[in-house]
């Protein structure tokens, strides 16, 4: 019963365990406080040791850094320079592999671009024009606001992963469409499955620009460096998965047909995977030769850190 006089209460053998630990370590404290005789804790602040800071965002303010914005330029041209002689130094098993793309392309194409056509045509409805359209935004300007999105992030959150998925991507885009889509629509001039001059009409240098896709090449291009940076297979599944709903749009607008689709979609995987391999190899080799160390200052009454950078 309460006794109604609001004195301290004494501990009882029913105060919980955590409480009595508590009590105990606070004590410990205490007594090692006292024994080191002093009340100032700064006093008993232990000297922070310098740490290495991170090189890949060190490399940020250094003039090597390749996607610094003045070296771009440069790292355009070597990058265009890498795809082109990249074939020169490819093995058994990279001239098997293309072989073996080409051979899926040509079969695609004498098998199955006219009956897809056809399909198209029969079941065109206002949904899936609808549908497609929204898609195949993926593969024009918006990919592009994308990729300068996330180069701008990267940079306002001094985040160099980002800022070189970003750069990555527009430089792939660049090397993709300026080097090998513009080149080829010219040289094939194929017809476009919608002027319904048959799957082998091609007018070389006065033609079409059926083959190949710049939609699906900018939509692959993107996905397949987002993918490379990310290493995350639930990204490699999105990014590959909506690059193949561009193309199937492309083919279901009738601006494509599956052959160039698909050929499309070879080409912008094989620059983008190119061209990070490369950069990322660049930028390894630039994060190399910067040392940075960043030690915390604390004392009385004031505190902050020293930053020291070698390039």
């Amino acid at each position: 019963m309460d006794s109604g006089h609001p004195g301290h209460r004494l501990p009882t053998s029913g105060e919980p365990p955590f409480m009595r630990s508590l009590s105990l370590c606070s004590l410990v404290l205490a007594s090692g406080w006292l024994f080191a005789g002093s009340t100032d804790p700064a006093a008993l602040t232990p000297e922070p040791q310098p740490r290495e800071a991170s090189p890949k965002v060190a490399l940020m303010a250094s003039p090597t850094d390749p996607d610094r914005f003045v070296n771009l330029p440069r790292l355009l041209l070597d990058d265009a320079g890498h795809v082109l002689h990249a074939a020169g130094s490819w093995g058994h098993a990279d001239w098997a592999t293309a072989w073996t793309g080409a051979a899926v392309v040509l079969g695609t194409g004498l098998l199955l671009d006219h009956s897809v056509d056809q399909t198209v045509v029969r079941n065109a409805i206002g949904s899936t024009d609808r549908m497609a359209k929204l898609f195949e935004n993926l593969g024009g300007p918006p990919s592009v606001l994308i990729a300068g999105g996330i180069y701008l992030g990267g940079i306002a959150f001094k985040d160099p992963e980002v800022r070189a998925t970003g750069i990555d991507t527009m430089v792939t885009m660049g090397v993709a469409q300026l080097m090998i889509a513009l080149p080829l629509k010219l040289m094939v001039g194929r017809s476009r499955p919608y002027t319904d001059h048959g799957t082998h009409d091609f007018h070389p240098f006065t033609g079409g620009q059926s083959f190949p896709s710049s939609h699906t090449i900018q939509a692959f291009s993107l996905a397949s460096v987002i993918s490379a940076h990310a290493d995350q297979p639930w990204v490699t599944g999105l990014s590959y998965g909506l690059a193949g709903l561009v193309g199937l749009s492309r083919v279901e607008q009738r601006q494509h047909f599956l052959s160039d689709v698909v050929a499309s979609a070879v080409i912008g995987t094989f620059v983008g995977k190119t061209v990070v391999a490369y950069n990322q190899t660049l930028r390894a080799e630039a994060r190399s030769k910067v040392t940075v160390s960043f030690a915390p200052m604390v004392g009385p009454g004031h505190y902050g850190f020293s930053l020291t950078a070698k390039f």
